[in-house]
């Protein structure tokens, strides 16, 4: 399970689901068995995002790689631009 065999498998089977609900998701990293996504569009927001991790997303994920040891973990952090942005904001003097 590599980068790009599970970027394949978001752009292919779960992007077109979310898309028409208004939103979609993007893999932040793979580390062994573990994937890491963010949402966005509608589905950032949405109090249902935990589910469709673990409903939708985890179980597409398992079943494709025939693997069922897959986490799949939603990252809901900001960017760390948005970060940076808020750090400098607050550093200014008033």
């Amino acid at each position: 399970m590599t980068e790009t065999t599970v970027e394949l498998v978001l752009r292919e089977r779960i992007s077109p689901l979310l898309r028409s609900h208004g939103g979609d998701l993007s893999l932040s990293r793979v580390k062994d068995k573990t994937i890491f996504i963010k949402f966005s569009g509608a589905c950032r927001f949405c109090p249902a995002a935990n589910e469709t991790t673990e409903k939708i997303v985890q179980a597409m994920m398992r079943e494709h790689f025939k693997d069922d040891n897959i986490d799949v973990v939603l990252e809901n952090g900001v960017s760390n631009d948005l970060l940076e942005q808020a750090k400098n904001i607050l550093r200014k003097p008033k």
